[in-house]
């Protein structure tokens, strides 16, 4: 097993949705995720706490969607599935059509057997490529044909963020009202304004993944894979809103195996890292 924790530090405000709260009076018009906790008086978490807190957390499943999303585009999955959009194909005498829009599973790799714009060595890179993502991240259904090796872990909020909030220190929920210009008035369109909820910049999460690896895997690929998966989203965006400034994150104290390294190779570095790595397969 190898173990990755940091602490997710929020630069600015995030939000990742979730159920409508608009039927509340006065409620917000997209409400973050929350959960509710018993904790003391120094923000450690126990049943026998009397003190009940409501405070945001990250669903793991949001890291996982995202990281993927950015590795598949970052190693140029999405660029060779969208050439591969309605193209048809047969196997076992059963005609068949690729539709991109997916993650890139199993069908990717069946259906890049048949594209003949690539070179047998083009192919061969593409499929250990998909092959890699697919084996860190998984498929879903009967494509499922190996354990899924990446465990994405929600996301809690530091004990000391907890002790700060309770003592009125910070806010974990902030309210941001946006609204929807009409073009040619320059007013506010009827409806279009809105409350946007977010956890506010400077609130930390504890982060964790797990990475199963197993005699035969590289260790080495399956880690600077998924650096190079936390560096993008460090220059991309987590939850909604990214385009308007929401969700920029630092991941700071990263340590693999509890050693502390530092994020601060350049993608290019790690992109060949993983290349070389993926040519000694």
């Amino acid at each position: 097993m190898i173990t990755i924790d940091s602490k997710l530090i929020l630069i600015t405000g995030l939000h990742i949705g979730d159920a409508d709260d608009g039927m509340k009076i006065g409620g917000v018009d997209s409400p973050v995720m929350k959960r509710e906790v018993f904790c003391d008086s120094e923000g450690v978490i126990g049943f026998d706490s009397a003190r009940k807190s409501s405070e945001p957390y990250i669903a793991g499943s949001s890291l996982k969607g995202k990281v993927r999303s950015l590795l598949e585009y970052s190693l140029g999955l999405i660029r060779v599935a969208k050439l591969l959009d309605k193209k048809q194909y047969e196997v076992d005498n059963k005609k068949r059509e690729y539709k991109v829009g997916g993650v890139i599973d199993s069908q990717f790799i069946e259906v890049l057997n048949y594209e003949s714009n690539y070179t047998m060595e083009d192919k061969e890179l593409i499929n250990k490529k998909a092959k890699l993502l697919i084996l860190l991240f998984g498929e879903s259904g009967a494509n499922s044909q190996d354990i899924t090796r990446v465990i994405f872990r929600d996301c809690f909020i530091t004990n000391a963020i907890r002790k700060a909030s309770i003592n009125s220190k910070i806010e974990l929920f902030e309210s941001k009202y946006e609204n929807v210009i009409d073009r040619k008035t320059g007013t506010t369109i009827g409806g279009g304004l809105r409350q946007i909820e977010r956890v506010p910049s400077a609130v930390e999460f504890d982060f964790n993944m797990t990475i199963r690896a197993f005699e035969g895997d590289s260790k080495e690929l399956f880690s600077n894979t998924l650096l190079l998966g936390l560096k993008l989203l460090e220059l991309d965006a987590l939850g909604g809103s990214g385009s308007r400034g929401y969700g920029r994150v630092r991941f700071d104290e990263l340590k693999i195996d509890d050693k502390l390294i530092e994020l601060n190779e350049s993608i290019k570095a790690l992109d060949e890292k993983i290349n070389n790595e993926i040519n000694k397969g």
